[in-house]
């Protein structure tokens, strides 16, 4: 398949198109690309693209931040992550001669985010940039939808159009806007631009060009294709027919793992749909399958019946069964110690201790809460940084915030900076002070 047409390369071709046709409004300062569930990768791909100068096709320089939003702190966590990102750039330069930057010292008290806008003011300035500066906004978490939103409004009105070269670029659901005021209060600075990249349509090409439709590795891949489109759509009469010969398919060929997630995408799917009896039935086959994967000796099917269950935990806290569900976590943990992930082994304590509070159950919550800190103990730090650690931990405070647990708090929290350090904390749930 040539690159001229290759379907994803034309819809990274039809980004690069809005991107340029943005750029080249005078006024225009924000960029609110209106995407669908399955176009945020290739968005992501675009600006990876545009952020490495090997394969990049525009002289602008994007650069892509997930600092998590924090009322009043959220300029600070993105200055941080743009200085490692600045960093980054000096260290692949050619010219040893360009001094590295730095940024300009912020004055004391100033209100946030004026000194990581004036970092990206002294940024462009430094490098003499010969094109635009794309700060791509996608935060970790957002705490207050609408205090983002006024974050962008006041810096849109304000700070953006005293810096010609600056533009911001964020995400919203096109299905869903929550930036929708915005683009209202301020058309000519905040465009809306629907992504459209018909991303069904490129995965059945893709599909047909791999060819091998004749055979049952190509025929599963197609109907799978077909499945997903279909769930796309909210089509689940379609998508039932097809994930139905695409398990046929795997029936026949022996192929466990492959059934699995044909049962967890219609199980979400049915469950979103409010049918949570059908998404039950879907999980329960999906680990049904894993387990006949594991008794046939496949490894990965291990780690397939482990979220089968964790789909199953889910449908149970949304229904506050909290007894059914903290019993089911429980019952995971040895599942998920064989698999060797100390993120699933910790987000089984950390599940099964939720729910245990939640059902008043504050000992037992506690008790679990606290095997998984010590099971936090032996897993290396780096590996730590990838888990749900923290939220574990926020649940430590909350339940000694009871009288009987009320004397351990101390000593929980020395063990988890201990262990995450002192920032140890999910910032994101945290008030703008306590963020501080």
């Amino acid at each position: 398949m040539s690159p001229a047409t290759n379907p994803i390369m034309l819809r990274l071709e039809q980004l690069a198109g809005q991107w340029s046709d943005f750029a080249e409004k005078p006024e225009a300062r924000v960029l609110c690309w209106l995407v669908d569930p399955d176009e945020y990768a290739m968005v992501n791909t675009f600006v990876a693209m545009e952020d490495d100068d090997r394969v990049g096709q525009t002289e602008d320089l994007f650069v892509p931040l997930t600092a998590a939003f924090v009322t009043g702190r959220y300029g600070d966590g993105l200055l941080r992550e743009f200085q490692e990102k600045a960093s980054a750039l000096y260290a692949g330069l050619d010219d040893a001669s360009v001094p590295a930057w730095q940024p300009p010292r912020a004055a004391a008290n100033a209100p946030d985010p004026r000194p990581f806008l004036q970092a990206c003011q002294s940024f462009i300035e430094h490098y003499k940039l010969p094109g635009l500066l794309a700060i791509v906004l996608t935060p970790s978490e957002i705490a207050d939808r609408a205090a983002f939103g006024q974050w962008l409004d006041l810096l849109t009105r304000t700070a953006l159009p005293r810096i010609s070269k600056l533009r911001l670029v964020v995400l919203d659901d096109k299905r869903a806007p929550s930036l929708g005021a915005l683009v209202q209060a301020q058309p000519e600075r905040v465009v809306a631009i629907p992504a459209d990249l018909d991303m069904p349509a490129a995965r059945l090409e893709i599909s047909e060009e791999a060819g091998n439709l004749d055979k049952p590795g190509g025929q599963f891949r197609h109907q799978f294709v077909q499945m997903t489109n279909a769930l796309g759509k909210g089509d689940l009469a379609v998508a039932e027919t097809h994930s139905q010969a695409a398990l046929d398919i795997t029936a026949a060929q022996g192929w466990h793992a492959l059934a699995v997630p044909i049962h967890l995408a219609m199980g979400a799917s049915l469950a979103a749909a409010g049918k949570v009896e059908p998404a039950n039935r879907r999980y329960l086959g999906a680990e049904t399958s894993a387990a006949a994967g594991e008794k046939a000796g496949d490894p990965v099917c291990t780690k397939l019946r482990v979220q089968a269950r964790f789909c199953r935990g889910s449908l149970l806290i949304h229904a506050a069964a909290w007894q059914m569900a903290a019993a089911l976590y429980t019952e995971t943990l040895p599942m998920a110690l064989v698999t060797k992930d100390p993120g699933m082994l910790i987000d089984c304590y950390r599940l099964a201790s939720f729910c245990l509070e939640q059902g008043k159950q504050y000992q037992p919550a506690w008790q679990q809460g606290v095997d998984g800190l010590a099971f936090a103990r032996t897993v290396d730090k780096a590996a730590l940084a990838a888990t749900t650690l923290p939220y574990l931990g926020e649940s430590l405070s909350r339940l000694c915030k009871e009288s009987q647990l009320s004397g351990s708090w101390k000593r929980i929290e020395q063990e988890l900076v201990a262990l995450l350090g002192p920032k140890w904390r999910p910032t994101a749930h945290l008030p703008a002070g306590d963020a501080a």
